[in-house]
């Protein structure tokens, strides 16, 4: 075949008009559980490699979640039902073995209105935002900037309760009063005090403490936000301006950030509600919102997924600092605390459960990761949505369903997606599924691939005489 004509070919081919492949509705506020893959066949003559790669990547993706498609129905029934019937708002997201399996944004940005949450809408993660104050003192300890038994008064000159170290103030067994309380009964200035001006405030009030350090638990919002101020007095940064250069760029978290009440709130921003009677009201900020560090993180479910992976992969942090955040508190008489560096812990009884619940002004959140099956779900919500545990655990039981599909979308991950008989004799070894389901998900999963691929299967199968620059671009693109 000469060249001329083999280039003709060529353009024709990479000439197919790029097709869109939309899935069922999966959101009871019409977004779907996996939205249209336009982003797959974005550019029909495209040799980017990093596109490309990341077009197989997502066409991947949506086979596993085909894979797992009946379990992850009956997810979405229970989520449509939590919307309809109990007036769920919010975002969730649930993934097994570091993979997304299922993510849904039910309900409207604003409940009295009928614009949809998107998965860009950041909430107020509460005390979620615990766990990266904790993440950011132990990435100091991790630099040698600090030791977790210093006194906190080592690095704040004006903190005025002695013998509280910052492992105290990271296990909540440090005694210290509640500073949402003096702000409500003693701050005059128009604006919410930030951290800096809270601090002055409670040194001039000097209130009573509540126990000798290190004698009780006593979950303390308090000692998170003087946590807070130690990071910015030892780094010369603000608490957001720490978090970001070290963890949220780093990661591309880029919808979290710190709240600031002097700035104007971002389009993406959502407010919490309340309901009274039948409608809803928004929940203005309050005097206690300029303090962060216990609380004042916005995000999103994705970049919480992100921030969970890298907590799994010590990609910040190395293992040995991290195990710390996991291990529960003592007090001095070494009685265990259910609670370790920003992140509660609980033996389930099927399960070691790392987790934090957040509610704050109308914000309901929990990230919780089950060690056994490795479970990660993520839930927020911005309407006072009072069941979230609940939600969770029985998000949790649904999971496990995921077990029986495992080794079936092992099987389709790493099996030749094409050769469909083969793959259909091989369905003997997965006798827990029903034939007609495998069959379907392998018919329809073979379906999408071959027509994500097809213009690069039919150049490599082409009777050409230079096989290596057509293969060579196949790959490219493929592998």
């Amino acid at each position: 075949m000469k060249k001329p004509y083999l280039t003709s070919i060529l353009t024709s081919i990479l000439l197919i008009v790029s097709m869109f492949f939309f899935v069922e509705t999966n959101s009871s506020s019409g977004n779907t559980q996996f939205e249209p893959i336009s982003n797959l066949i974005a550019s029909s003559n495209s040799n980017n490699y990093s596109s490309n790669q990341s077009r197989q990547t997502d066409l991947n993706d949506f086979i596993l979640k085909e894979a797992y498609k009946y379990p992850l129905r009956e997810m979405h029934n229970y989520v449509s039902r939590l919307n309809s019937t109990h007036r769920f708002n919010g975002s969730i997201l649930v993934a097994k073995d570091g993979k997304i399996l299922f993510e849904e944004h039910v309900g409207n940005k604003d409940p009295r209105h009928k614009e949809s949450i998107e998965n860009t809408d950041t909430y107020q993660l509460a005390s979620v935002s615990k766990q990266f104050t904790a993440a950011a003192i132990l990435l100091l300890y991790q630099e040698g900037k600090l030791d977790l038994d210093d006194f906190a008064t080592k690095y704040l000159n004006n903190f005025p309760y002695k013998n509280i170290t910052i492992r105290h103030l990271l296990n909540h067994i440090s005694g210290l009063p509640n500073y949402m309380w003096a702000a409500e009964h003693n701050w005059n200035g128009k604006l919410p005090p930030d951290n800096a001006a809270m601090l002055n405030l409670m040194n001039k009030l000097k209130m009573q403490a509540y126990f000798k350090p290190g004698s009780s638990f006593d979950y303390s919002n308090t000692g998170y936000f003087i946590l807070a101020s130690i990071v910015s007095k030892i780094s010369e940064q603000s608490l957001s301006d720490f978090l970001d250069s070290k963890f949220f760029k780093p990661l591309n978290m880029q919808h979290t950030y710190v709240h600031n009440p002097d700035e104007e709130t971002g389009k993406n921003e959502l407010l919490g509600f309340r309901r009274y009677g039948r409608s809803y009201r928004s929940i203005p900020f309050t005097i206690n919102d300029g303090v962060v560090g216990d609380k004042g993180i916005y995000s999103t479910v994705n970049d919480l997924f992100k921030w969970n992976q890298s907590l799994t992969e010590n990609t910040i942090l190395n293992d040995t600092v991290l195990a710390k955040a996991f291990l529960p508190g003592k007090t001095n008489n070494g009685r265990s605390v259910p609670y370790g560096f920003g992140f509660r812990l609980k033996q389930e009884d099927d399960s070691d459960l790392i987790y934090h619940n957040g509610v704050w002004n109308g914000f309901r959140n929990t990230l919780r990761r089950y060690q056994a099956d490795n479970i990660t779900i993520i839930i927020l919500s911005n309407n006072s949505f009072n069941s979230i545990t609940a939600v969770s655990e029985e998000l949790h039981e649904l999971s496990k369903a995921f077990s029986k599909y495992e080794s079936f979308a092992s099987f389709i991950e790493n099996t030749n997606i094409y050769d469909i008989d083969n793959l259909k004799k091989e369905l003997v070894n997965f006798n827990d599924i029903p034939r007609s389901e495998s069959v379907e998900i392998i018919e329809k999963a073979a379906k999408l691939y071959y027509k994500q691929n097809e213009r690069y299967l039919s150049l490599k199968y082409l009777e050409v005489s230079d096989k290596y620059i057509i293969n060579q671009q196949y790959q490219s693109l493929l592998n």
